[in-house]
């Protein structure tokens, strides 16, 4: 009786530190002070604040959760951020100026959209070197891979386009006009559809990936970045300069409602539990918390000078 009940100890001590690690953190980029803030997503408070290059900008967290990679434009590199010691392991150079990033499912590959050589290069994370550069249009901002592997998808704004790039062989397949200066992408498989922020013509391109059919929806002052909600057709859309979250309905295709968070809001990205919503306010060094049942900011998470956290900035 006493071994059954000390292994059933063990197992429930062995359960919590798992659970412990397991635990989602959101890893925010603050531009202003070379930082990542790290937050528990569990209490909502920082819990480490990680040095990194020179005005970081966007991030990734690896799908295996054991790497965050986060892109410096002015430095001109990419920091790897080990997440079981929460440290800079690496500094990778690259190009003219990295800002948007996206990883492949299997965790084998990184690419990075360079704002200034209108590139996209690939990063092999095992080695951690740059294995190949594909030419873009004009000033690459947004990417993201389908879930197969087989396709990236960038945004060049400044020719108002996006490209498909089948990754088997690194080949633009498909060039997609869409509306002025589009910069953050969002994919649905669901519903087999691309969504473009685009900021200068403040609207959202709808694009159906079977058809290539294109609807724009209106939405608030200078969109830049997406995040889907599949179980409820929606997706939510940050607006820079209106210091809000849009949220479009997917069936009815329209904006259903707006929420205020804080100035200049611009990464955004769902939790895993599928409830909260986390939007970097760049002008006001803080994060809010939707919760996207109540449409309310439910809470608000001092972070560093200058959060932009652009990209998939939550561990899965």
């Amino acid at each position: 009786m006493i071994l059954f009940v000390r292994k059933l100890v063990f197992l429930y001590l062995l359960g919590s530190i798992c659970s412990s690690y397991a635990q989602p953190y959101a890893y925010i980029t603050n531009q202003g002070d070379n930082s990542v803030s790290v937050i528990n997503t569990e209490t909502n408070n920082v819990i480490k604040t990680i040095d990194v290059g020179y005005r970081p900008a966007g991030v990734v967290v690896s799908n295996n959760g054991k790497r965050v990679y986060i892109t410096n434009p002015e430095s001109k590199d990419i920091s790897v951020i080990d997440t079981k010691k929460f440290n800079n392991i690496k500094t990778i150079k690259i190009g003219a100026g990295p800002l948007a990033i996206a990883i492949n499912p299997d965790d084998r590959t990184v690419y990075v959209a360079d704002w200034y050589e209108d590139a996209i290069f690939s990063i092999d994370t095992s080695s951690l070197k740059i294995i190949n550069k594909i030419k873009v249009g004009d000033s690459p901002s947004g990417l993201v891979i389908h879930p197969n592997g087989k396709f990236l998808y960038v945004a060049n704004r400044d020719e108002n386009t996006i490209m498909i790039i089948r990754l088997s062989d690194n080949k633009i397949i498909e060039t997609i006009d869409v509306g002025i200066a589009p910069f953050g992408l969002a994919l649905n498989t669901k519903r087999n559809e691309l969504y473009s922020a685009n900021v200068r013509s403040n609207n959202v391109s709808v694009i159906n990936l079977d058809t290539k059919n294109i609807k724009n929806i209106q939405v608030g002052s200078y969109p830049y970045a997406i995040e889907v909600d599949n179980k409820y057709n929606r997706i939510f859309v940050t607006n820079q300069r209106s210091g809000t979250v849009s949220v479009i309905d997917l069936i009815k295709m329209k904006n259903i409602d707006t929420i205020s968070v804080g100035e200049y809001p611009e990464g955004i990205d769902l939790h895993p539990n599928k409830i909260n919503l986390y939007v970097a306010n760049w002008f006001d060094n803080a994060v809010s918390v939707i919760d996207i049942r109540s449409m309310k900011v439910i809470a608000e998470i001092a972070v560093g000078e200058g959060c932009r956290a652009y990209g998939e900035f939550i561990s899965r």
